[in-house]
């Protein structure tokens, strides 16, 4: 006998829907986030239980430029602009993030001071790791602490080539100007 596909078999679907495993939106954003996109659920939902969550509004500061490094963030919601505080100028904005991207993530490496500030543009929920949180899971999870730090490693590389990359084409703009002496 073949199955109609139109028929339901509520009782079929509520069991199979008990068996799918319930992600919060804290899970579901740690694990788009590159530094934790290799863990497993069970990883995650360690790092879950370490994290910060807040909501932020719109013109709030989640750091400044100057303030000390003391860790990352991942956007669950919202967006936030990096700006570059330049004295005597209107901030400039470097960049806008969204819905699942992540910054500041040297500050789990080091303490130093912020390089540019983090603002929330609209209301958004923003999940916040912090170095001393990482330190706590190194001591006591050394392999998920490992796991963190390569990929942590590897986002950076690859961040900082795109910048060298940037800096050779602004350096060959710049020697260019100045061999035709052109002031643009």
């Amino acid at each position: 006998m073949k199955e109609n596909p139109s028929v339901s078999y509520p009782l079929f679907a509520s069991f199979k829907d008990k068996l799918k495993p319930k992600r919060s939106q804290a899970q579901m954003a740690l694990s788009q986030a590159n530094v934790f996109s290799r863990l497993s659920w069970q990883e995650i939902k360690i790092v879950e239980n370490a994290v910060h969550i807040r909501n932020y509004g719109p013109g709030e500061p989640i750091f400044q430029q100057g303030d000390p490094g003391s860790g990352m963030y991942i956007i669950i919601e919202g967006s936030v602009g990096i700006f570059l505080d330049i004295p005597q100028q209107s901030p400039k904005q470097l960049s806008k993030l969204g819905d699942g991207d992540f910054f500041g993530e040297i500050a789990l490496l080091d303490a130093s001071p912020r390089t540019a500030t983090a603002t929330a543009l609209e209301n958004s929920t923003i999940i916040g790791f912090y170095r001393p949180d990482l330190m706590d899971i190194l001591k006591t999870k050394p392999v998920l602490g490992g796991k963190i730090l390569l990929a942590l490693s590897e986002v950076l590389a690859v961040r900082l080539r795109s910048t060298n990359g940037e800096l050779v084409k602004v350096s060959r703009k710049l020697e260019s100007l100045i061999e035709t002496g052109t002031n643009e």
